[in-house]
């Protein structure tokens, strides 16, 4: 417990020391959370809290990326197509996301690929 307490007054003090001036003040606060900890890891050796910034950054800070899925997903799961399976869907959803070619676009990549 004490090496955890000489690592978070370390990184007080070196905060202290990156934000001294009024130019690096404004400097460092126009930088992103992931900036600032990754500046201060690498200054100084912080292997206690190291892992508790990582885990605590891997936290997405909002749900937009799972709604933004859902709303996908209902678009394409209609009353129509309410009988297609969920691995059409899921398939359908994937190429939503991840390719960001017209269909007819995507129709003659394909054709291309096969012959």
């Amino acid at each position: 417990m004490d090496e955890l307490y000489d690592e978070c007054v370390t990184a007080a003090s070196l905060l202290e020391h990156l934000t001294k001036g009024p130019q690096e003040k404004e400097k460092w606060q126009s930088k992103g959370t992931a900036e600032k900890c990754i500046e201060i890891l690498q200054a100084a050796d912080l292997s206690n809290i190291q892992p508790v910034v990582s885990i605590v950054l891997s936290i997405p800070s909002s749900t937009g990326l799972a709604e933004r899925i859902f709303s996908l997903m209902k678009n394409k799961w209609t009353d129509v197509r309410n009988k297609c399976s969920t691995e059409i869907i899921r398939c359908e959803l994937i190429v939503t996301l991840n390719c960001d070619m017209s269909c007819s676009g995507f129709y003659s990549a394909v054709l291309k690929d096969n012959s």
